[in-house]
């Protein structure tokens, strides 16, 4: 991904970057149980998942009825620059 698609996203798309963040560059979150009850948003947290994934910044994967939530490559140099220049 390039690194002016990127600075756009973190222009355009704050919330999308406040999501990646709280996912992290760690362990894979369930959606319901973990992740969005951090955030405290469901139905637009979960609309911000299903774009991160749309942008490839995020996978998700079904195990057992629970659908896990991983960054890829794109989402932790997304998570990188935002910490770089402090957004």
């Amino acid at each position: 991904m390039k690194e002016a698609r990127l600075l756009k996203i973190l222009v355009e798309e704050k919330a999308l970057v406040k999501l990646l963040k709280t996912i992290g560059a760690g362990k894979a979150y369930p959606t319901r149980e973990e992740l969005l009850t951090k955030l405290g948003a469901y139905g637009y947290g979960h609309k911000m998942l299903l774009k991160a994934e749309k942008r490839g910044l995020v996978d998700r994967k079904s195990v057992k009825n629970k659908v896990f939530n991983k960054l890829t490559e794109d989402g932790k140099k997304l998570v990188k620059l935002a910490r770089e220049i402090g957004v």
